[in-house]
């Protein structure tokens, strides 16, 4: 206490001074900045949800045309694959056995509406349905099917 009161008016405003504006910069670091950066995540969360539910929407809408039962081509699974991608405008990266009536493949980035129109054309034509996909957005509002496993109907 002594040392304060041994200091000049001037020494006192000037440390005063000091203080409030070091305690706005621990304030600012402290409190507002985090609530920005949580508002700018909570907006990045909500635009992926978005995404996400835009991505999925698409997919039911071309989905929910489910072919009658008996209507298939009868082509092998793998030729039913290969030739739809080619003519879809799908292009495959890797195409592996999965099982005994599944097969396993990996797309080029492609439009999701091409890619789920080409999902749908397998099940309306050939009977093959999705029995598990790994799909993330690209760029450009590409998707990329890292994995999808196929399994033809019998």
């Amino acid at each position: 206490m002594t040392w304060w009161t041994d200091l000049s008016r001037r020494e006192q405003i000037l440390i005063g001074v000091a203080a409030a504006l070091f305690a706005a910069f621990v304030l600012s670091l402290m409190v507002a900045r985090p609530l920005m950066q949580w508002r700018e995540d909570a907006a990045a969360r909500a635009a992926a949800a978005r995404d996400g539910y835009e991505l999925v929407a698409s997919a039911a809408a071309i989905g929910a045309a489910r072919p009658a039962p008996g209507e298939t081509s009868g082509a092998p699974l793998r030729q039913a694959v290969l030739s739809s991608a080619s003519a879809g405008g799908v292009d495959l990266v890797r195409i592996t056995n999965a099982g005994e009536t599944q097969i396993e493949v990996q797309t080029q980035p492609v439009d999701g509406d091409v890619l789920y129109q080409w999902l749908a054309t397998l099940e309306r034509r050939h009977g093959v349905s999705v029995v598990f996909a790994d799909i993330a957005r690209g760029e450009g509002g590409a998707v990329n099917a890292q994995v999808l496993v196929l399994e033809q109907r019998r």
